[in-house]
């Protein structure tokens, strides 16, 4: 089976957030995460938490390109975990102004959230923060902080 990069990519995020084995640190949730990944708490469950994303998405007139489910990849090699999504989204608009100011960048978008249910059912909304994945890209300054304005409005939507 073949998985795209920026899933692959997403992929790996999860399995370094969940840690390797159950006993493990990252796997109990000790380790802090990197700077560079923002972590907002859901006022609500899992599923009405997808829900309202997905609906804030939307309303940035914003597309969700796909979504993955990590919980089922992890079941195939034995790890359960609770309720967990990756979502991608985005629109060609934005990829033309990347392709138009700085093509190196047009390995970023899709833009991604992972929603994640912890045992006690607490949902997690993370991302990566737009400056820290646009930023280093010449020109897309003021791109980075309009993602992050995108993003606080979407995952606004959820949080307490």
């Amino acid at each position: 089976m073949i998985i795209p990069r920026t899933t692959a990519r997403g992929l790996a995020l999860v399995l370094l957030v969940l840690g390797a084995g159950t006993g493990s640190a990252l796997a109990q949730g000790m380790a802090p995460a990197p700077d560079f990944l923002v972590t907002n708490r859901s006022a609500h469950g899992f599923d009405e938490t997808l829900n309202l994303l997905r609906q804030a998405i939307e309303a940035e007139n914003l597309m969700v390109v796909q979504e993955v489910n990590p919980q089922k990849m992890l079941r195939m090699v034995g790890v359960q975990v609770g309720g967990m999504r990756q979502v991608f989204f985005f629109h060609p608009r934005y990829m033309k102004q990347i392709l138009d100011t700085n093509r190196n960048a047009g390995i970023e978008p899709p833009l991604k959230l992972l929603v994640m249910e912890a045992p006690n059912g607490q949902v997690m909304v993370r991302y990566e923060d737009p400056e820290h994945q646009f930023g280093p890209y010449e020109g897309l300054t003021e791109f980075s902080a309009e993602m992050a304005g995108i993003f606080d409005r979407v995952v606004g939507a959820v949080t307490e």
